[in-house]
């Protein structure tokens, strides 16, 4: 009897499964140890992951060097305080987004095989994930955001900065899973990174203000994480500013539209439904596979 999934082995060393489930804690526990298992005995992806996330953290630490600390009243300062910000989280956004995308491809065969014979539930399989996801996603947000925070001057408070950058980076990561819930290919995977980040820079009025967006193509900034993240941090950068740049900036993008606490209610929001639509999408496909 194989002591991890409760099944039978047999001549060839396969797991049969019984045809019950263990319970659902078991499962997660067990689950969430090989989740860490893989990422103990693959050091280098995650060594070259943190690696390269401090690297351009201290890179636009240098580049906006105090910049968060210059005069806002005057736009070129302000510029490059706001592209400070929007770089930040955009780096932050791509960094945790691609590894959700490309893995769940890379791991479909494993999940079909197990889950068809009755080794664990989908909901465990999400959570246990998600568990890992998390930590390690807190770990290099709050690595990275130590390199820059200080480097380019920031207003907002360290703790908030980080929060803001962690929620935005759990809601891409949802969208990464989901994407490579769909896709059974790495390499079609991968061709798919622009489609998660280029519409999130778009929308979320870096290079446009959205109200000069054509109204019948505006309603993709609401399904954009980085639209609120950005709205949430210059909302706590400027808030405070009275200068009138200031507020041509937080009325471009929209920040006062609605009340501040709704921009994190959405946020989340957003990770719970793209995480949710993962599981159902990964669940059907095991079901037909």
């Amino acid at each position: 009897i194989d002591a991890e999934t409760g099944g039978h082995r047999d001549d060839d060393r396969k797991v049969i499964s019984t045809n019950h489930h263990v319970h659902v804690l078991t499962e997660v526990v067990l689950l969430f140890k090989r989740e860490l298992q893989k990422i103990s005995r693959d050091k280098a992806s995650l060594m070259v992951r943190f690696s390269i996330s401090i690297f351009f953290n201290l890179l636009f630490g240098l580049i906006f060097f105090q910049i968060g600390k210059s005069d806002s009243s005057k736009p070129l300062n302000l510029n490059g305080h706001f592209g400070a910000i929007a770089n930040l989280l955009i780096a932050t956004m791509m960094s945790v987004s691609q590894a959700s995308l490309l893995s769940f491809p890379s791991e479909r065969p494993i999940f079909l095989r197990e889950y068809s014979t009755n080794h664990y539930r989908v909901g465990t399989y999400f959570f246990s994930r998600l568990s890992v996801e998390a930590t390690v996603t807190l770990i290099q947000i709050f690595v990275q955001t130590l390199v820059s925070y200080f480097l380019i001057g920031l207003q907002m408070g360290f703790f908030l900065f980080t929060v803001i950058s962690y929620v935005v980076a759990m809601a891409s990561v949802s969208v990464g899973v989901l994407i490579g819930s769909y896709v059974e290919d790495p390499k079609v995977a991968s061709e798919m990174m622009p489609m998660l980040i280029v519409p999130q820079c778009l929308f979320a009025g870096f290079f446009i203000s959205t109200d000069l967006i054509p109204v019948w193509l505006r309603w993709a900034q609401y399904l954009c994480s980085l639209t609120y993240a950005v709205r949430i941090a210059l909302l706590a950068e400027f808030g405070d500013c009275v200068a009138q740049s200031c507020q041509a900036l937080l009325a471009a993008n929209n920040v006062e539209e609605i009340p501040s606490y709704w921009y994190w209610l959405i946020l989340v929001a957003l990770f719970v439904g793209f995480r949710f639509s993962a599981m159902l999408v990964l669940k059907r496909r095991a079901t037909f596979h």
